[in-house]
């Protein structure tokens, strides 16, 4: 999660549901079991109006949306995954180029916490550098809470990889504004990153770890400028 004392590092503004040819697209995947409320998640950070009908999402949806972080703006395509595990491992390329991967859970569902184990393993067995939120969902029904804090810490620490952790209420949309501002700040500061280490790399150009990093850099770039 961002620290607090680096919250004044950031200006996260959400710009709407659109897409363009000329922008790189970070791909965020949302996964979890039936019936968690990924979709309203999605909704929700795309400031769209909740389907009071549930239906469940079959295969996968996609949908575009930009954000701008500080001065940069970062186009993100995000992944709705059905609730099927065995869907998610037999699709690849649901995987592919994955920047942020986020597990969800219902606090009232002890199943899909504990179906999080198979979901982490399909991810990690298909990506290995994508940042992992753990979002457990409905925190508006705590009176039917069946999953405790401390198993969900215990999980967390099992997996050090699983950087951000916290409760959400799609349906009344709390900490939605923060999931939101979380991924956003993650892309943006592997942006910086990758953007950091071709520079370095620039400085020795006769050195051939530069040139492999040139290549490896822009080959990246237009992998992910491409993401379907």
């Amino acid at each position: 999660m961002i620290n607090e004392k680096d919250e004044s590092m950031y200006k996260v503004e959400y710009l709407g549901d659109k897409f363009s040819k000329d922008l790189l697209t970070y791909k965020v995947n949302v996964l979890g079991l039936y019936g968690v409320g990924k979709t309203t998640i999605i909704n929700k950070l795309m400031k769209k109006e909740i389907d009071n009908d549930y239906s469940p999402t079959i295969s996968v949806d996609i949908a575009n949306f930009q954000v701008k972080v500080n001065d940069k703006i970062i186009q993100i395509q995000i992944w709705d995954c059905c609730g099927n595990d065995e869907f998610a491992q037999s699709t690849k390329n649901l995987f592919v180029n994955t920047s942020v991967a986020i597990l969800v859970y219902a606090i009232n569902d002890k199943n899909s916490f504990e179906n999080l184990e198979e979901w982490y393993n399909i991810l990690k067995t298909h990506t290995y550098d994508s940042t992992l939120f753990l979002i457990g969902n409905k925190s508006d029904l705590e009176n039917e809470r069946k999953v405790n804090i401390e198993d969900v810490e215990t999980f967390k620490n099992n997996y050090n990889d699983i950087k951000i952790f916290f409760e959400t209420s799609a349906k009344k949309g709390e900490n939605i504004n923060k999931l939101l501002e979380n991924i956003a700040i993650s892309i943006f500061e592997k942006i910086k990153k990758e953007e950091n280490d071709f520079e370095n790399a620039m400085k020795d150009k006769s050195s051939n770890i530069s040139h492999k990093l040139d290549i490896e850099f822009h080959k990246k770039r237009r992998k992910k400028k491409w993401i379907c």
